[in-house]
């Protein structure tokens, strides 16, 4: 068996073990030529933030979605009637963009100004923001990481017995209370078992034994976590070289490189010494988890200067999974099978997968993803919800959506 008919055969037992629903779907309108290339489920980024700035338009997180293979975005804190209004927009096709879960504006508790977060004063508070947010339909309730443990537990009971589940950051609440609370993800990989105090991310990290980074795994995955570690993100601060040297970053307006740049100048030799060694620990923890049956999913984030970039970022994850010791089926698993479990129930269900009655959302690319995951880079064909997209055009529209200058 060649390695692409692996591959093929991996794809389709896999995600059928994953999603067993099925519903009707578009199918492409012709025949999609593979030359030889190997079929993918569209790929899906668990953690977006696909929002206009005052430099960029939501086309262009769309487009640069689409552009590199991204065909659902889960989007998380965004003005609630806006993320609804363009969730119809896109299931209505008068939009060209992936396929958006949402949530609405994040909940959090001494919210940054100029940010869109609800200010929670109290459990209270946060639960009648979350019960607000579930009657608007969203999918999901975005808790950020000044969000104490009660605070969690309330915005988790508030919408149980609704399609809504929440997601919550640590920071003020840690990974092991955001589990005890009942939040269905954790996004980005901090405070494992103690609350932020004076430390940093990276010394609790460093601090945190082997005995307790094993009874946090259990509570994970006993609790039926789903982790969307964004390890592009802590790796960009451990490596900063390889960000500054990203190609990607030619898809960014001036004003955030030179941003970007400033922040990763400014680490420090101890800062990045310090940085190297809790992405270890982290990346030995995410393989661990996984090795004992834990769910990653896959997410870019976009909001540490615009880095790792929407769209393309979602490579960089997945080849930051890999290094963390995942084997390339896993990763894949972690943008396909794991990460459509997170779309909600009637997405989830005809996501993720390629088989007779699933959504026509998929990718060709050629050479072997399973062997290199780098080759899943290599897309040309994109089909949206049935929709041959040409990958070259799909580009172009990216620099136009961009009301700034882009490097050259």
């Amino acid at each position: 068996m060649t390695p692409r008919a692996a591959f093929v055969l991996f794809l389709a037992a896999a995600m059928a073990a994953a999603l067993s629903a099925q519903a009707p779907a578009p199918v492409p309108a012709h025949p999609v030529k593979t030359d030889g290339g190997v079929l993918v489920p569209g790929l899906v980024d668990a953690h977006a933030w696909a929002a206009p700035t005052s430099e960029l338009d939501a086309d262009y997180f769309y487009l640069m979605g689409l552009a590199h293979g991204v065909t659902a975005y889960r989007v998380l804190n965004v003005r609630t009637t806006w993320a609804v209004s363009q969730r119809a927009r896109a299931e209505s096709g008068s939009t060209l963009a992936p396929r958006l879960a949402t949530s609405g504006r994040g909940i959090d508790q001494a919210a940054t100004p100029g940010r869109w977060l609800f200010d929670a004063p109290d459990a209270q508070a946060a639960a009648g923001e979350a019960t607000r947010q579930a009657a608007a339909t969203v999918e999901w309730v975005a808790g950020y990481d000044h969000l104490l443990p009660d605070a969690y537990k309330a915005i988790v009971d508030a919408v149980k017995g609704s399609s809504t589940r929440v997601s919550g950051q640590p920071g003020a609440s840690s990974m092991s209370d955001l589990a005890a609370a009942g939040v269905a993800t954790i996004d980005t990989l901090a405070f494992p078992v103690k609350p932020r105090s004076t430390a940093g991310a990276d010394d609790a990290w460093l601090a945190t034994s082997a005995t307790e980074l094993a009874t946090l795994q259990t509570r994970l995955i006993r609790a039926r976590v789903t982790l969307v570690p964004l390890l592009a993100a802590a790796r960009a601060r451990a490596f900063p070289d390889e960000a500054a040297d990203d190609p990607a970053l030619d898809f960014l307006p001036d004003e955030r490189v030179n941003a970007l740049m400033q922040d990763l100048g400014s680490l420090s030799d101890a800062d990045i010494a310090k940085a190297k060694q809790a992405w270890a620990s982290q990346a030995a923890f995410i393989r661990r988890f996984v090795r004992a049956g834990g769910k990653v999913a896959a997410g870019t984030g976009f909001e540490w200067k615009g880095y790792p970039l929407p769209g393309i970022g979602i490579h960089r994850e997945l080849a930051a999974l890999v290094r963390a010791g995942l084997t390339p089926a896993d990763a894949l698993r972690a943008a396909t099978v794991n990460a459509a479990g997170l779309l909600g129930a009637a997405a989830g269900s005809s996501a993720g997968r390629i088989a007779p009655g699933m959504d026509a959302n998929f990718i060709v690319v050629a050479g072997d993803p399973l062997a290199h995951i780098e080759d899943l880079e290599r897309i040309t064909s994109v089909i949206r919800a049935g929709e041959v997209l040409e990958v070259k055009a799909l580009v172009t529209s990216v620099r136009r959506s961009l009301s700034g200058p882009i490097r050259k």
